[in-house]
């Protein structure tokens, strides 16, 4: 025979032969892939929140007025814990003028 075919030949003998998975083989196969998508799901949009929370946070500081680590978190959250009890008309008012603060806000991304 040529080298070619002895090559060939030595080819064939070192595959093994494909064994066909069984159905529960595959399933468990299957599951191994969703759950890593699923992984991957979740750290993508644990991304993305963490994303907006360090927004959030710098847009509370712009409307401080201060760097970020300047920021009166007591404050802040005073504020906030006060929030409930605040007529709706007063709501009204505060959510038009905070509306106006992000549409001036330069460089802001939704």
């Amino acid at each position: 025979m040529s080298k070619q075919g002895d090559v060939l030949d030595g080819n064939e003998k070192s595959r093994k032969p494909r064994i066909e998975k069984t159905i529960k083989q595959k399933i468990a196969s299957a599951q191994m892939r969703l759950n890593r998508l699923k992984t991957k799901e979740k750290s993508l949009s644990k991304s993305a929140e963490t994303r907006l929370k360090i927004i959030l946070g710098a847009e509370v500081a712009k409307a401080s007025g201060c760097k970020v680590e300047d920021v009166d978190k007591e404050l802040i959250f005073g504020l906030i814990l006060q929030s409930p009890n605040i007529n709706d008309e007063a709501k009204a008012k505060l959510k038009l003028r905070g509306k106006r603060f992000l549409a001036d806000m330069v460089g802001r991304q939704e």
